[in-house]
């Protein structure tokens, strides 16, 4: 087992340094979409429950050929140990459109107080370019030759956490991917990583404080951070803002409608050149855990 741990671990940070061009996207609300980015996080929510995720993002609204993302989770335990997951990613910009599905896998340990997940991530990657989407130059000979192509994906993560707190690291995509398009024109996936975590400062029923954090790769291989603080008040309504570094700042609202259903909005105001184009870009989620056992409790879900 503890070798299994440590060849994760290792392969984890050696993605660090993989070659780069296609990025994942990125989101406002990870803490409740934490399944997409880690496989580790499947059947987190223990047995006897299956927990169902969307989010849609619309990246930099109005600008053309914005990024718009639609993701689809859902996952759930066997048993005390092993948890399962089936996650999509549809991620379009302007003619690219790439589409991940993959299947998940995790193995948990449990300690006096918290746990220890380690999860596998495999699936395809799906990648096309719409020549017929806009024309600039007619003669180009990259539009006159479609891009589509496909690839397998692995990807690894572990999973930390207790009741009130997480720490999440994650390399959804280590293999960095190249598909060609003929005519000696390709396209590349970047390898990522993410490190994110969160504490919940309980002040009683009626106030909560939650601190998260989401340090990422991009294309540049410049490690960015989003660096949020949530309000939960009655375990129902939550509020929060964060901030990108030198991207945004952010205005998230979520609300628990009944014991299992969330729905969250998440309003971002770019700072960064993007601005002049787009200054604003728009989130939705909606989780929802359905217990099937006569004696599961659910527990109010912080991340």
């Amino acid at each position: 087992m503890k070798k299994i741990i440590l060849l994760i671990v290792g392969l984890i940070f050696l993605s660090i340094g993989t070659i780069h061009a296609q990025q994942l996207p990125h989101y406002t609300q990870y803490m409740y979409n934490m399944n997409i980015l880690n496989p580790a996080y499947a059947g987190s929510r223990g047995p006897e429950v299956i927990s169902f995720g969307t989010l849609y993002r619309n990246q930099w609204y109005d600008a053309p050929g914005n990024p718009k993302t639609l993701t689809a989770n859902v996952h759930g335990a066997f048993n005390l140990t092993n948890g399962a997951g089936l996650s999509f990613i549809s991620d379009q910009s302007g003619p690219v459109k790439q589409s991940l599905i993959t299947a998940d896998y995790s193995h948990t340990l449990h300690f006096k107080k918290s746990h220890l997940a380690f999860g596998l991530k495999a699936g395809v990657n799906l990648f096309n370019v719409d020549n017929n989407y806009y024309i600039v130059h007619p003669n180009d000979p990259v539009l006159s030759n479609t891009l589509s192509d496909s690839r397998l994906n692995i990807g690894a993560g572990l999973f930390y956490y207790g009741d009130n707190y997480y720490i999440s690291i994650s390399a959804p995509n280590f293999l960095a991917s190249k598909y060609n398009g003929g005519n000696g024109y390709s396209a590349k996936d970047e390898t990522h990583l993410f490190i994110a975590g969160g504490y919940v400062f309980n002040f009683g029923k009626t106030f909560k404080l939650k601190p998260h954090f989401l340090l990422y790769n991009n294309v540049s291989q410049k490690m960015q951070a989003d660096l949020n603080l949530n309000f939960l008040f009655f375990e129902r309504f939550e509020f929060g803002t964060s901030y990108r570094i030198d991207d945004s700042v952010n205005f998230l609202f979520n609300i628990r409608l009944f014991n299992s259903l969330r729905l969250g909005y998440a309003y971002d105001v770019h700072v960064s050149d993007i601005s002049f184009y787009s200054p604003i870009s728009h989130e939705f989620f909606l989780n929802y855990d359905w217990s099937y056992g006569k004696k599961v409790m659910l527990s109010p879900r912080y991340f």
